[in-house]
């Protein structure tokens, strides 16, 4: 039997290669066998597949990227970017309004405050001159210590109630005679001997504490015929003192009013109104 030569050499190329192939297998150590099998491997329709969709996955990743880099106004026309550039300043020129109109009313809200602070204030320093003027708290300041003594019992009523009289003139802010604070409704009294204040008999000697403005104080009551000179011609012994200190702790009792009521009328009519 003849051979043909073709086939003779297709042949031995084909034995050949696959001479190589398993040469090339022997030589290659076991954990890449299978690295060297696919490289030679044919190509599959799986293999066309997972291309295609790498393909794919790539285009539509770097079409992403692209969009996110491009300026959004890139793609309005000029006429577009006109209305838009309109619309941000009238929103601009409504949010100063709003801040305009808000900060008018935090000025506002801070004078009222103001105001009412201020008020506030005065209401304090008006009830707390009641207080001191209706002899109701405690108090302290400069002013005037007199010191009287009558061994002769020959002081009445009229001569304290002419120095009291002389203190309120010369403005005196707080009195009090022998502990016990004089107001506006002291009321003094003598009999027998004694004199009397609110109530209250008082002994030898007539201790007055006066807080105010100490030299005016002073020179009223040593005036040419006031109370302290006719006290010296019933033969009392009077000494006018001027001192920077004085304290005074007692206080005054308001009588409860017997007649007198909280006329409620105008509360009413403001609240009707």
């Amino acid at each position: 039997m003849s051979l043909d030569p073709k086939n003779s050499r297709h042949g031995r190329h084909g034995a050949s290669r696959r001479d190589e192939v398993a040469s090339t297998e022997k030589d290659v150590k076991p954990g890449r066998a299978q690295f060297v099998k696919a490289l030679f491997a044919v190509p599959r329709t799986i293999h066309l597949v997972l291309v295609l969709i790498c393909l794919v996955l790539g285009f539509a990743l770097v079409t992403t990227v692209r969009a996110q880099r491009e300026d959004p106004l890139e793609a309005l026309s000029e006429q577009d970017l006109v209305v838009l550039l309109s619309e941000l300043n009238s929103q601009e020129n409504n949010l100063r309004q709003e801040r305009s109109a808000l900060q008018q009313q935090v000025a506002e809200i801070e004078a009222n405050e103001s105001e009412q602070e201020a008020a506030a204030q005065t209401a304090r320093k008006i009830n707390q001159l009641a207080q001191i003027n209706a002899g109701r708290v405690p108090v302290e300041g400069p002013g005037v210590l007199m010191h009287i003594g009558d061994d002769a019992n020959r002081l009445t009523a009229t001569e304290f109630v002419m120095t009291l009289g002389e203190l309120r003139n010369a403005g005196a802010e707080a009195i009090e005679l022998n502990g016990v604070r004089l107001s506006t409704r002291s009321a003094f009294t003598s009999d027998n001997n004694t004199i009397a204040v609110d109530g209250v008999v008082l002994s030898q000697p007539y201790d007055w504490h006066v807080i105010g403005e100490g030299q005016t104080i002073a020179t009223a009551l040593e005036i040419q015929a006031g109370s302290a000179a006719q006290m010296r011609a019933k033969g009392a012994n009077v000494t006018i003192s001027v001192v920077g200190h004085i304290s005074i702790d007692s206080v005054s009792s308001v009588p409860q009013p017997q007649y007198a009521v909280v006329d409620t009328s105008e509360d009413s009519k403001s609240s009707d109104e």
